[in-house]
């Protein structure tokens, strides 16, 4: 497992992870932007890509998505959340994509199919679901799986 966050503090925390047993959790960590970083992998080198709370800050993934299709394997997976609202079609600067009242961006369902079909890959669940909590509110969003 290889981790990359532009946070050197997130880096360090990471490397000081162990699993059960005591050993490493990550065999390397990056203080890297996610798209440079998979920039850096080779063609169809990477089985699977998790992003928690990653594109929340990114906004625009396309990409993020775009390098996660070079590298992937053939039926590779991406696994991310995303915040979510409801896009409505007479809204057409923001593509499915906006800055939220809490600063971070929302990312519609259109949005994330648009973008995935634009990169070559299938959109295998979208499951909305409470991602935290922020003070007494919750947080509305998305797990979402896509397959190359």
């Amino acid at each position: 497992v290889s981790g990359v966050d532009l946070s050197r503090r997130m880096v360090d925390i990471s490397r000081q992870r162990r699993s059960r047993n005591g050993d490493d959790v990550y065999a390397s960590v990056a203080v890297s932007d996610a798209a440079e970083y998979l920039s850096t992998r080779n063609e169809r080198s990477v089985d699977c890509i998790l992003a928690s709370d990653v594109f929340i800050y990114v906004g625009d993934i396309e990409k993020i998505l775009g390098e996660s299709a070079r590298v992937l394997v053939k039926d590779g997976l991406v696994g991310f959340t995303v915040e979510s609202f409801d896009f409505h079609r007479e809204d057409k600067d923001s593509r499915g994509l906006k800055l939220l009242s809490c600063g971070r961006f929302g990312h519609s369902k259109k949005y994330i199919h648009d973008i995935a079909a634009s990169k070559g890959f299938d959109v295998m669940s979208w499951n909305d679901c409470v991602l935290r909590k922020q003070g007494q509110n919750d947080v509305i969003g998305a797990v979402v799986i896509l397959r190359k």
